[in-house]
């Protein structure tokens, strides 16, 4: 039976120009409820200006983005943020001084819409750190709240702004390289943390690390020059010789 209800994100022919430069050229996709999708391409493949414009950071040119059917294409980046999309940044972006709890507390603020200049006295509120403290087990850090984040590791920060994000329980996670300037100990523990989130959330991936991106991704976009070369479920898109010559290598004996 087809299921009827809208996808999470849609892109409907989204194109973005800066100058002569195309960022996006007629870019639409799907990501549906629960989704992993990863939108991978080369260097200047028009990846971070995509993910700019479904934050609102960025307003295209034309075309039209979808939260669960509802046009959002015109809407600024905190209403969006306040309907369902979080992110988290290839540079994190956390306050190192604040705990680790501190920090997730803040975001469950910022979610609920009130003024940081309320900070300091509303930090013991438990409506604040209950699920700051839930988003904290969640990603693996429930024994490390009261850490300042300026001494968690490269991967525990990543796993920290991780929980920022699902405090504010979005709809649509907007992962930007996630595993960037991780080790070979940490990223194993990046991808079975998001696999332990996979189907509970729908992810917008943008990622280099191929191979977390086929170990997690349920569908692949492949952009080049802002233009879709290839979208579909991994094994086929591994095999498209249009990708492996732009993206993953020259020739049949591509390195995928």
């Amino acid at each position: 039976m087809v299921d009827p209800s809208p996808p999470t994100l849609e892109l409907k022919g989204l194109c973005k120009a800066f100058g002569g430069i195309t960022a996006t050229d007629n870019l639409s996709l799907t990501v549906a409820a629960g989704e992993v999708h990863a939108l991978i391409g080369p260097n200047g493949a028009g990846k971070t200006t995509t993910m700019a414009q479904i934050t609102g950071e960025i307003r295209p040119d034309a075309g039209h983005i979808l939260l669960d059917g509802r046009d959002i294409t015109t809407l600024p980046v905190h209403a969006r943020a306040a309907l369902g999309i979080g992110r988290s940044f290839q540079i994190t972006t956390l306050f190192p001084d604040f705990s680790a709890l501190d920090n997730v507390a803040m975001a469950v603020q910022a979610k609920a819409g009130t003024s940081f200049r309320f900070w300091r006295p509303a930090r013991q509120e438990s409506e604040l750190r209950d699920p700051a403290r839930d988003a904290l087990a969640r990603v693996g850090l429930g024994d490390r709240t009261e850490v300042p984040a300026g001494d968690l590791s490269h991967g525990e920060k990543r796993a920290l702004e991780l929980a920022m994000a699902l405090a504010g329980r979005p709809r649509l996670l907007l992962l930007d390289e996630p595993m960037a300037g991780m080790g070979p100990e940490e990223s194993p523990r990046m991808v079975d943390l998001l696999l332990a989130l996979k189907g509970s959330v729908a992810m917008l991936l943008v990622e280099h690390d191929m191979d977390a991106v086929f170990t997690l991704a349920d569908r692949l976009t492949v952009l080049v020059t802002g233009a879709v070369v290839a979208s579909g479920e991994p094994d086929r898109v591994r095999a498209d010789p249009d990708v492996r010559r732009a993206y993953l290598g020259e020739g049949d004996h591509a390195p995928c």
